[in-house]
């Protein structure tokens, strides 16, 4: 399989998914392409959602409709529908052709290389990799977090699983072993992605709970993950100044309006929540962020802009729970 940093070299690609409003057929056709790119190891935030009125859904790759359409801007739900084949076959004809259309988020391959894609960019294609038994127990935690801002006990794991013969801490192994929970030396929840079960510097509020985030990723892609709007509170870490995202109707906005997020890990080899969790997080200006990866040369960091930040959480979280 390609790697970021080789397709990045070999080649620069922009990906647009286009929508009408409420598409019924947009989930499935992101899936697909969210599979092609982890295929062919590429970032999943080189992609640029667009809504409006287009062929529905469309997905160009360096301006070109993969199913040989015009991309016009015409609403109307496709019969041609994006397939997984179509997809990749379009996306290797990028890298190879070494397309210098880097029109989205494209950066994030250089994110994602220097700090050794240590947030798991590839955790949906993880998950859906996992036996069923072990899939439905990984979904079952985060259920639990979302709805009691608390880590799941065993008993609860059991009762989520309807009474199947389950043994707890075998799957929760399972999950540790591809980085979608992480386990103390005593088999207990310490992180199950985007939730912490002990403070961290992000509060998310979630309706009537309030949970704490790993990262700053992760915060931003929990109301993603769980189809709701939420309130996140942070720290700029330089600073101790205060950072407020809103997220609405799947809109971001941020306090201050220049917030930024640093995305930095100590390297590639090892657990997120040792390697990059504590040192992914929101800066009240890119000033500050700047200053902060100067005062931390051991870390590999990129500064993120919002757009680049969301989009990341997003792709990372929302298919987990779809």
């Amino acid at each position: 399989m390609t790697t970021a940093g080789d397709s990045a070299a070999e080649g620069r690609v922009s990906v647009e998914l286009r929508s009408v409003p409420d598409c019924p057929n947009l989930v499935p056709t992101r899936q697909e392409l969210r599979g092609a790119l982890v295929d062919l190891g590429l970032p999943l935030a080189v992609v640029t959602e667009v809504v409006g009125n287009y062929p529905s859904p469309s997905i160009l790759v360096n301006g070109v409709d993969v199913m040989g359409g015009t991309g016009d801007d015409s609403a109307a739900c496709r019969l041609d529908l994006p397939t997984g084949d179509r997809i990749r076959a379009a996306l290797r004809q990028a890298v190879d052709a070494g397309s210098a259309t880097a029109q989205t988020e494209l950066s994030l391959v250089d994110c994602c290389a220097q700090p050794g894609n240590a947030i798991r960019a590839d955790r949906p294609h993880r998950a859906e990799q996992l036996p069923d038994r072990f899939r439905q127990v990984h979904r079952a935690i985060l259920r639990h977090f979302a709805a009691t801002g608390t880590a799941p006990t065993d008993a609860d794991i059991c009762a989520a699983m309807n009474g199947a013969d389950l043994d707890t801490g075998q799957a929760l192994r399972e999950l540790a072993r591809e980085d979608l929970v992480a386990v103390d030396a005593a088999g207990r929840l310490v992180a199950a992605y985007p939730f912490s079960p002990t403070p961290t510097p992000h509060m998310v509020s979630l309706d009537e709970v309030e949970v704490f985030a790993m990262c700053a990723i992760d915060a931003l892609g929990m109301p993603f993950m769980l189809g709701t709007d939420a309130t996140i509170t942070s720290a700029d870490p330089h600073t101790g100044q205060p950072v407020r995202v809103t997220i609405t109707n799947d809109a971001a906005t941020y306090q201050p309006p220049e917030a930024v997020i640093v995305y930095a890990a100590t390297g590639n080899a090892g657990r997120s929540v040792d390697t990059c969790c504590s040192t992914i997080n929101f800066f009240t200006n890119a000033a500050n962020a700047q200053a902060w990866i100067a005062a931390h040369p051991r870390l590999a960091a990129t500064v993120l802009d919002q757009d680049q930040a969301v989009t990341l959480g997003r792709d990372i979280f929302e298919p987990l729970l779809a």
